[in-house]
């Protein structure tokens, strides 16, 4: 007789949460069985999407793991979205050249990779091209910025403190402050990630 197609559902999620459920309690195969009192083999089988297994190989099998009957039948979802590169928002900073001495009206286009509706986290890329300097924005207090170098490296102005940060180097820094991204030299080019967390307000 053929199986349904929600009997071949219900197989496959017991599969996949069996081998979810054992993981994430570090247990082996050999461990679950000896604490469910199912055989090793018909866990194994169970785990492949194969089998029907009664209602007290069930109960056995949610007593190793911990859990209800329903959260191992249960089928899961990931919460989870992707945004495609094309989807990436661009964000404009103003540009001061030292020659100039001054803000210009010019602005550097920085891509920002996290969606725009993101509460606590935004990660932008910054490129800089010679010796450019992207002035940025301040962000609200409470605001923490990680900004780490993929390639070249730069000059991160702080609060009037200037720092020096190589490739792959970390600079940790309250995001309220005043800051400015500069590039180094003609001709180069940096490539950098800031990484700006927003602390939720309770």
């Amino acid at each position: 007789m053929a199986i349904s197609p929600s009997h071949e559902t219900q197989g496959a999620s017991l599969a996949s949460n069996m081998k979810y459920l054992r993981k994430e309690a570090s247990l082996s195969q050999e461990q679950l069985s000896e604490r469910s009192g199912v055989p090793r083999s018909t866990i194994a089988s169970l785990e492949r999407g194969e089998g029907n297994p009664t209602l007290q190989v069930l109960l056995g099998v949610a007593r190793g793991l911990g859990v209800s009957i329903a959260e191992l039948l249960a089928q899961r979802k990931a919460n989870a979205t992707l945004h495609r590169r094309e989807d990436h928002g661009r964000l404009e900073y103003q540009i001061s050249r030292p020659s100039a001495g001054a803000v210009c009206d010019e602005v550097a286009g920085m891509r920002r990779l996290t969606p725009a509706q993101s509460r606590y986290l935004t990660i932008e890329e910054i490129s800089l091209t010679g010796t450019e300097v992207a002035v940025a924005t301040p962000h609200p207090i409470g605001t923490e910025e990680f900004f780490f170098v993929v390639s070249g490296s730069c000059d991160v102005e702080v609060a009037g403190e200037l720092f020096r940060v190589a490739e792959g180097d970390l600079l940790r820094f309250d995001g309220s402050q005043l800051h400015s991204y500069r590039g180094l030299s003609a001709g180069t080019r940096t490539v950098a990630y800031a990484i700006v967390v927003q602390a939720p307000h309770l």
